[in-house]
């Protein structure tokens, strides 16, 4: 993914690059401050008040190119969102905008993008069978949302793709990451790293039982997507988040250790 633009500069002395690097350094340090995980924060992320902003602009150019569904199908959607967001404890549920939106589309998709805004492609909610497997969707894609997996991805590849150099080209262009609001194409179609991808079924599945919903919604949500990969590439969702069998047996692994308790049936979506 590239999110960012890179600048070249003129070729400095090295007594001048230290001198400007340190500059940097100090300067840009101030910025990190507003980040959920100072301690993990650098001069590359951006902090939750540019991810927010820059998902809300990515948002509304999504939502010109789709139609936004306003129907029942939308309001469970509101309802199993807001659920998920209610259970979480005080210091996960954070500063996020979490908004959740259901897209006329046959495409069997979902995605979160930066800040909490959620879209759900008709194509997937007609699928699904139980609230519970709505809930499995929805809580994997807004844990990518609280662990900020896009800005710690943003932040990684521009570690390794930018010089110094083009980082003293960036402190007088401002962050390269502040150009992706208008990626919003590039936004929707993020694969995270496995690593990232089974942390988010891990926080969803943890979320998901939280806000008492039954945990084999997920194992059931697999299955649909399973059913639904016969087709010539699979369904969008599958192919940016890789259904392998190491993942569903992570899963199974996740419930059998959860405390003995009786979850409820899983309730019907129709």
């Amino acid at each position: 993914m590239r999110t960012y633009t890179k600048r070249d500069t003129e070729t400095t002395r090295p007594a001048a690059l230290r001198r400007a690097c340190l500059t940097l350094c100090v300067g840009l340090a101030a910025l990190t401050g507003a980040a959920v995980q100072p301690a993990k924060a650098d001069m590359f992320t951006p902090s939750v008040k540019d991810q927010i902003r820059l998902g809300d602009q990515a948002a509304a150019e999504i939502m010109k190119k789709y139609r936004v569904v306003n129907d029942s199908r939308a309001a469970r959607l509101e309802d199993v969102g807001r659920r998920l967001v209610n259970a979480l404890p005080p210091d996960e549920r954070g500063p996020w905008n979490y908004r959740f939106h259901l897209i006329d589309s046959k495409e069997v998709n979902a995605f979160a993008l930066p800040g909490g805004q959620t879209f759900f492609f008709t194509g997937l909610y007609n699928r699904l069978r139980t609230e519970d497997e709505l809930a499995a969707v929805m809580g994997h894609e807004m844990t990518h949302v609280r662990k900020q997996h896009w800005a710690h991805q943003v932040a990684a590849e521009q570690k390794r793709g930018l010089g110094l150099s083009v980082l003293l080209g960036l402190t007088r262009a401002g962050s390269a990451w502040r150009t992706a609001a208008g990626l919003a194409d590039t936004m929707v179609n993020l694969r995270y790293s496995r690593k990232d991808e089974d942390q988010a079924d891990a926080g969803g599945l943890q979320d998901m039982v939280r806000a008492s919903y039954n945990p084999d919604g997920m194992l059931g949500l697999f299955q649909i997507l399973k059913e639904a990969g016969g087709g010539a590439g699979g369904p969008a969702w599958l192919q940016d988040h890789p259904l392998t069998d190491t993942r569903i047996d992570h899963t199974r692994d996740r419930i059998s250790q959860l405390p003995e308790r009786d979850f409820r049936p899983e309730r019907p979506l129709n």
